[in-house]
Order: structure tokens, then sequence, then C-alpha cells
């Protein structure tokens, strides 16, 4: 049956496609709708369905991936956010990749960091506090914050800070003492050179007493992430990043509070807090969908998924640098800033230019341009509105605007010279050469304008 992208159901699971995932064609959002939002919510959080990208990603683009080359890598992780049947995991990848930072441009280890990665996927949806655990002996964050340079009477305070001030607690919920007591009981946690895996030294531990947020004890690393997961400001600073990556950049302690209460009360699980936020009347406000800027990777990976294109990654990675993200690479331990941030003339171009690059791509490696062609040779479009309604209803899953969509049926009527010429609807193949440049065109113009920038 099918289901009209202006109803509320339609619109509430197109949203839920796009935040809890990397978007999804018109065809997958009608089949869901017929499942009901509860049961797709509850599919998507506790449910992982069998992933052959596990086995079948040795091979990219023809060529055999280097798991040495960092644009390997990335290619390796977009390709699995294009591709997996689990977009809720993926989609929680990256936001522990940019909640607990790496970054290749100083961990000089890429099996590290994809051993990084693969943890946030296996873990990322489970318990804060066994992540956190995890992440604390993890080699690529050992390295990135110094921690093996971190041994007993010549303690490093860079984890033990970063691990208070950005991953569990907030600024003001711990003292300078506090940063060095804690940097004193990750002492002796550093990794193998040879094998890239994590290593305890004794020898370099620190093992006197140490108080660490009024709690006093001969503490270790693992006694510290168990005082951290206790204290009373950890639920509201983690739901408060969760609210903003899933639900709104402005995220006020009362929009939190719900949530942070699940969070605690639940144990630290993600889960609870995710499917809360995915049922809830506000996530699917006038005042939360289509807010929220696409960052580089939402908008890379959508525009593919979306349109269903057969495009090499490698220019992606490219194009993304220009968009301002960089996988495996923020250019702070603070992650990337996102928000308005992503939008100024630079990136808008880069953003123009990689929808260009699928719209110029021909039928047989697009399956949206494919399909219209089919569709306008069996007559089911009339008219040039049928048209820009067409790629409307695919891309931004939603009605154009009046003006938005006034601006579009012009340009279908406006021939090369910009003089105003009727576009005919192509009846054959011959037309079909002749409309083509038009029908790509199109395309690329529904992707560059301000509504699939949003998300």
């Amino acid at each position: 049956m099918s289901v009209d992208v202006t109803s509320r159901e339609y619109q509430q699971m197109a949203h839920l496609l796009r935040r809890a995932g990397f978007g999804a064609d018109h065809e997958t959002i009608q089949s869901l709708v017929q499942k009901g939002l509860k049961s797709v919510v509850h599919s998507l959080v506790y449910e992982t369905a069998p992933d052959p990208l596990d086995t079948m990603l040795d091979r990219m683009d023809g060529e055999e991936l280097n798991y040495n080359q960092a644009g390997d890598l990335q290619i390796w992780w977009l390709n699995r956010m294009v591709h997996s049947p689990n977009p809720l995991q993926e989609k929680m990848t990256l936001f522990w990749h940019g909640h607990f930072v790496s970054a290749y441009s100083k961990v000089n280890n890429l099996l590290m960091l994809y051993r990084q990665n693969q943890l946030f996927r296996r873990m990322g949806m489970g318990n804060f506090r066994d992540l956190t655990q995890a992440v604390s002996k993890d080699p690529a964050m050992i390295w990135y914050l110094d921690n093996q340079y971190n041994r007993k009477g010549h303690a490093n305070e860079n984890y033990g800070r970063e691990l208070m001030e950005l991953f569990t607690l907030g600024i003001g919920h711990y003292t300078e003492e506090d940063v060095r007591q804690n940097a004193r009981a990750f002492t002796g946690w550093g990794f193998n050179r040879l094998t890239a895996e994590y290593q305890f030294n004794p020898e370099q531990h620190d093992d006197g007493i140490k108080t660490v947020l009024g709690q006093t004890g001969s503490w270790n690393g693992n006694d510290i992430v168990d005082i951290l997961m206790k204290q009373p400001s950890l639920p509201s600073f983690i739901c408060t990043k969760l609210y903003k990556f899933f639900v709104s950049d402005n995220a006020s302690p009362e929009d939190v509070k719900p949530y942070a209460d699940i969070f605690a009360s639940s144990g630290l699980k993600i889960q609870p807090v995710l499917e809360a936020m995915f049922l809830s009347p506000e996530f699917y406000s006038e005042k939360v969908m289509w807010q929220k800027f696409k960052t580089p990777t939402e908008f890379v990976v959508d525009a593919i998924r979306s349109t269903g294109t057969q495009v090499s990654l490698r220019p992606a990675l490219f194009a993304m640098r220009a968009m301002g993200q960089e996988l495996f690479n923020a250019p702070s331990v603070k992650g990337w800033d996102g928000g308005v941030t992503w939008i100024n003339t630079n990136t808008l171009f880069a953003r123009f230019q990689f929808c260009m690059q699928l719209a110029r791509m021909n039928p047989e490696n697009s399956p949206m341009l494919a399909a219209i062609e089919q569709t306008l040779l069996k007559g089911e479009m009339q008219t040039p509105e049928d048209v820009v309604d067409y790629y409307a209803t695919r891309l931004l899953h939603r009605r154009l605007d009046d003006h938005s969509r006034e601006v579009l049926v012009n340009y279908l009527n406006t021939n090369r010279n910009g003089e105003a010429e009727p576009f005919q609807i192509p009846t054959n193949a011959r037309t079909m050469r002749a409309a083509q440049l038009k029908i790509h065109g199109l395309m690329h113009m529904v992707m560059v304008t301000p509504e699939f920038q949003l998300v």
C-alpha cells in the first residue's frame, strides 16, 4: 500500500531514519511505515541484523584495501555506513568517534584506530561504564592522550583530565587536585608496540593512596572509572551529548532530565535512553524536525543511500575533507564543533560539487536516474511539476514549499541559453536523450536546496 509522503506517519518514519541512521530511500520508508513506529524503533535499538559487511570488506572499488592507508580505513567505514543493515549501530559508532576522540594525525598506527572503531561498534549501545573501562585500556586512546608516558613519580595528566572534563563529568565537577590524583591511578597503563594491544606495566604504576572526588584508597584506573560512574553530574553530561547529537543542538537541563533519569535508573545503559528519545513526542515536533544541519558524513552517506548511486568512495573522502570532516582525524580532543559551523561558503561549495558528481552518473550506476527515466517513458508523469515532485519525494521525503518548487519548475522550462522553453516530457529513447541533461541537472538542484542540508 502506498503511503502519502505528506502523512504524519511517513514524515515521522523518514525523520527517524535520518536521525537514527543515515536516511533511506522512498520505498524503504514506505515499507517501514506499515510496521509502525514503535516496532521500528525497537528493532533499531535492540536488534542486530546479520551483517555481511563483516566478511566482505577486503576489497573496495576493485582493489584490495590497505589498512595501513588512512584513506582505505575511511573507505571501509564509509562503506559500512552506506550499506550496513544496522544503521543505528553505525550512527552510534560515529557518536562515540566524536566523543572518545583519537586521531591518526597523532596515532601513527591505523590498526589501533580500526580496533577502536570496532570497539565503539561492539559496545557503543551497551553499558557506559563497560565502554569507558574498555576505552581507558584502548591503545589508540592511550597513545592519543599520552598515557604511555604516565609513570610513577612522573604522572602525565592528559588522559586523567580529559576523562573527567570531556568524557564523563564536564567542567566544574572536579578539581585540579582530582586531576593529579586521577592521573596517578592510570600510571602504568600502556600498550605493546609490537602487538598494538593494551599492556599494564606494574613497575610504572603508583599504588599509593589517592583521593579522587572525595573517595580515598589505593585506586587504579578501573577504580577511578567506577568512582566517576557514581557522580551525580554524569547522567546529565552524557545524555546532553546524546540529545544534541540525535535531537537538537539546543539542550536545556529540562529537556535532558527525563533521559538522564532513565540513564541513571537503568545502570547507565544506552539503549533505554535511545528508545525513549526516539519514541518521545518531542523528537517528532516542529522544533526538532528539519532543524539540524547534516554533518559532512551524514550528507555524503545520505546522498548515496537515498539515490542508490554506485559510486567510488575515494572521491567522497576529498569531498568530506572539503566539507570540514575527516573520519579518524578530528581536529582536537573535543571532536568537531558541529551545528552551524558545518555551513559556510567553502563547505557549501564542496557539498554542491559532490552532488554534481552524483547527478552526472550514468543511469546504469544510478538507480534513481534510471527509475525516473523509466517512469517518464511509461507516461506516469505529465508535467514539469510532476518531475519536480518526484525528486522532492525521493530525495527530501517531503513536499517543497511553493517558492522552491517554482524555481525548479522554471529551471526545467528554461533552455541552455537561458530562454524560456517548455520542458518536453520524453516519450521515447530519442527524446529521453535530449531531456537527460535537464533530468540530471534537476537531481543536482534538489540536492543543493536548503532542505537537503537538514536532517
